[in-house]
């Protein structure tokens, strides 16, 4: 027996495939032929997921999207692949390992290598941190315009009035300062206390996409081995990527 829901979310995948581009809403609905409440909702559900992202009433699918399946590529192109580099990292230091990509508002954890540790960091694929607050988040905002820093903090302490959470722009500004010269992301008892993370970019070479990869651990394990965690990501960076060795 078909499920109908399931069914159209292949479809809608299918049909990014064929286009090839951004589709709006009303595009979807009419060419594949449902309902345009059903197709909102089975739009929006997509996104609120993960497996789409939706900017200016224009939907695509997302990262986590396109690396569904990598693992088989990788068979065949091992010394190229995103996924072997996260389970070589696990396997050296036991730790959560995230992969992640910016979204308009936010940034998503595409794909996460369980920690084998007692003491361990849960996240799952899909889960997104906020911009601001999140060590990733403040990684990928080191690449961004002090403008757009300032602007998308301020959103953010709009958001948060009510809770009575503010954060003071020039503390991001000195944070994103000292990653940009470090090159990592080092970032404790953030989104949840107890927990840290330390990321870096993956080369620009690597990827037509930003992305980033990060050790998830306890806070405690991050302050003793972030230095550690630092040089294990950038020595994973060079193994399986030999050609942005230099970066």
């Amino acid at each position: 027996m078909k499920v109908k829901s399931a069914l159209r979310v292949f479809e809608v995948l299918e049909y990014f495939d064929d286009i090839k581009r951004d589709a709006s809403l009303s595009e979807i609905s009419r060419l594949l032929g449902y309902p345009l409440s059903s197709t909102s909702g089975l739009l929006k559900s997509m996104v609120d997921v993960g497996y789409l992202s939706q900017t200016n009433k224009q939907y695509r699918p997302s990262l986590r999207v396109a690396l569904l399946g990598s693992w088989v590529a990788s068979d065949i192109a091992p010394e190229a692949s995103v996924l072997k580099m996260m389970e070589w990292v696990g396997a050296q230091c036991s730790q959560t390992i995230v992969l992640a990509v910016p979204e308009p508002v936010q940034v998503r954890y595409i794909r996460v290598v369980p920690a084998t540790s007692t003491m361990r960091m849960y996240v799952s694929p899909g889960a997104v941190r906020p911009y601001p607050t999140s060590g990733l988040g403040r990684l990928f905002l080191s690449k961004m315009p002090d403008e757009k820093i300032v602007e998308i903090v301020h959103v953010y302490n709009k958001h948060q009035a009510k809770e009575g959470r503010q954060l003071n722009p020039e503390t991001i500004r000195r944070e994103i300062l000292s990653i940009r010269k470090e090159g990592v992301s080092v970032s404790m008892d953030q989104v949840s206390p107890g927990e840290g993370v330390v990321a870096i970019h993956l080369p620009s070479q690597v990827q037509k996409f930003p992305l980033a990869i990060g050790i998830g651990g306890s806070s405690q394990l991050i302050r003793e081995k972030q230095n550690y965690f630092k040089e294990l990501l950038q020595d994973a960076v060079k193994i399986f990527c030999p050609a942005s060795a230099s970066l």
